[in-house]
Formats: structure tokens, sequence, C-alpha cells
């Protein structure tokens, strides 16, 4: 007996220093919570998507740009064929460093549609109470998405209802809210906003679906991305490209 809870001391032991040590990674790679201090920079990732993809030959595409649920999503660019896809997610980017970064991984590529996936790391970044959180995160936004829409007139901007995570349960009437103000942000701008509230897909109200997350319950495992993608990201580009660009992209 002494034996056998030997080994499987052992086991729990290997099995926890393993998790801890991919929380480590993950948290090291994207800045996530309470590894933000160990956060080598972003100047890393955006230096990885100028050289992934040439702005001067791809131009014109979908660009995926937001935090780290785009960023880990590796297999964006298959999942999405045959739409011209290209992934420029950084872990643990907010609004204000979308902006930082436009210059050289969004304005370049004049991309025709921009999908937007952000407000976790803001809301987890401001002080204050919930509504001056909510407060100045929307404001951020708006004036994100008025930057960007006068240096690229002409694209479309599809906007991703922020994700209700059962690792921030405590953001999660906050990140409601902020959902309900882009609704009608992107119904005020309809001529080049699109909103699509995928809400539901992570939390119906009473329950967290936890089987769609990674171990730190913050990120999107591969059945999370894939019904992330089947059922909300590819039918809303789709309907987009059907009406905006008929000939195609």
């Amino acid at each position: 007996m002494k034996k056998n809870g030997m080994i499987a001391l052992k086991a729990g032991c290997g099995i926890g220093a393993a998790c801890l040590a991919g929380l480590v990674i993950t948290g090291y790679e994207i800045g996530w919570g309470p590894f933000r201090k160990l956060f080598k920079g972003f100047e890393d990732q955006v230096r990885s998507v100028e050289d992934r993809y040439d702005a001067k030959t791809r131009q014109g595409e979908i660009v995926f740009y937001g935090a780290s649920n785009f960023r880990l999503w590796t297999e964006m660019e298959r999942d999405l064929a045959p739409l011209p896809v290209q992934n420029h997610g950084f872990g643990g980017s907010t609004d204000e460093l979308l902006m930082r970064c436009a210059d050289r991984i969004l304005y370049p590529y004049e991309p025709r549609i921009v999908v937007f996936q952000t407000g976790s790391n803001d809301l987890v970044s401001l002080s204050g109470t919930e509504a001056e959180k909510v407060r100045a995160c929307m404001e951020c936004k708006r004036e994100m998405f008025e930057a960007f829409h006068q240096r690229l007139p002409q694209a479309q901007f599809v906007v991703m209802s922020g994700l209700l995570l059962p690792g921030r349960k405590e953001y999660g009437a906050m990140t409601q809210e902020i959902n309900r103000e882009l609704r009608d942000l992107c119904g005020e701008h309809g001529d080049f906003m699109t909103f699509v509230d995928a809400s539901e897909m992570t939390f119906d109200g009473k329950t967290y679906r936890e089987d769609l997350f990674r171990r730190d319950r913050i990120h999107l495992n591969r059945a999370g991305q894939h019904l992330w993608c089947d059922a909300y990201i590819r039918p809303a580009l789709e309907e987009l490209i059907s009406h905006r660009y008929p000939d195609g992209l």
C-alpha cells in the first residue's frame, strides 16, 4: 500500500508540475494573468506577423486583429479556407496596443475586412468601479474604431462579442454590458460595422461551457475554436462577403 501510495503521489506531482509548466509557458508567451510581469513583450509577436504575411503581396484580404484567442488559433487559415484570412492576433493585447501596432500589422495590409475580438484584457488592466471600467473600455473602443475607419475607409469591420470566460467570471457582467454597447455601436455604423454575438457559446446564463476551454479556462481549446468558427465567424463572413463583395475578395 505504501509503495502504491508513493507511486500515486509521484504521478500526481508529475501531472501537477506539467500543468503548472504549461500555464507558465502560456502566460509567458501571451502575457496572461499572474504571469503578466514575466511577459517578454509584443515585439516578437508583431515581428512574427510581419514575417508571416508579406504586406506587399497579401493586401485586400481578411485580417483577424485581436488578442490571445486569435493568437492561439494556429489553425485559423486552415479552418476558414478557402477564405483569404490572416491571423494578426497577439497575446495580451489591449485596444490601446492594437492602435499602437496598427501602423505595422494592420494598415499596410489594406484589408477589405477586419475581424476584431477584444475587451477582456482591457477590463483586467483598468481600475475603478464596474461602471467606470465599462465606460473607459467603451471610450477606448470608440476611439479605436474611429481611428481605424479613418485610415481604412473602405474596410468592413466584423466585431466579435467579448467571450464570457469561466476563468474570468468576475468580469462576466461587465463583458455582457460591453457586448450590449458594442451591438448598439455597430448598429449606429452599420455601413461598415457588423456585430457578431457569440455570448451564448460559452455561457447560457447559468452555466459556463468549461469543455470549450484550455486548462486556464480563459483560452479556447480546439473544440471551442471549431464551434466559434463554424457557428459564428464563418457564417458572418460569408454573409458579409455575399452582400458587400458579391464578386468575391
